[in-house]
């Protein structure tokens, strides 16, 4: 059985293919990741705006997870915040995010004992189950 819901607070990452670059994009956001309302074994991914007056101008992510299908995990490669990246492998589509909870104001690229617990309970929402392989 899947976990019911997990919800943290962090902000969308523009990349640019051409520098290699992440850049945080400003707006305050949470994901909510819970089991989807059609198919228990997908889930639902959303990222939204917190603000409400930004929020139309700044569209929610709305994706459909397949667990086995995607991975998360922490661009280590960034060292100005806390990254991590949604990757699909089937399609290879990328979507990044920087944690936005307090974090280690002299490394900013240092994960916390929460945004690790994140880390470990995204990973293992979207991992087969041993019935489902």
């Amino acid at each position: 059985m899947r976990q019911s819901s997990i919800r943290f607070n962090a902000g969308k990452v523009a990349f640019d293919e051409d520098t290699k670059r992440c850049t945080p994009l400003p707006h305050k956001g949470y994901i909510t990741i819970v089991p989807g309302t059609d198919d228990p074994d997908f889930l639902q991914f959303t990222w939204k705006c917190k603000d409400a007056t930004a929020g139309g101008a700044v569209e929610p992510d709305e994706l459909v997870l397949i667990p086995g299908d995607v991975t998360f995990k922490h661009v280590k490669s960034c060292t100005t915040g806390r990254v991590v990246a949604l990757t699909f492998l089937s399609s290879g589509a990328k979507h990044l995010y920087w944690l936005q909870d307090v974090g280690d104001i002299d490394n900013l690229a240092l994960l916390t004992p929460k945004d690790e617990a994140i880390l470990k309970d995204v990973v293992e929402a979207v991992a087969l189950d041993d019935d489902d392989e």
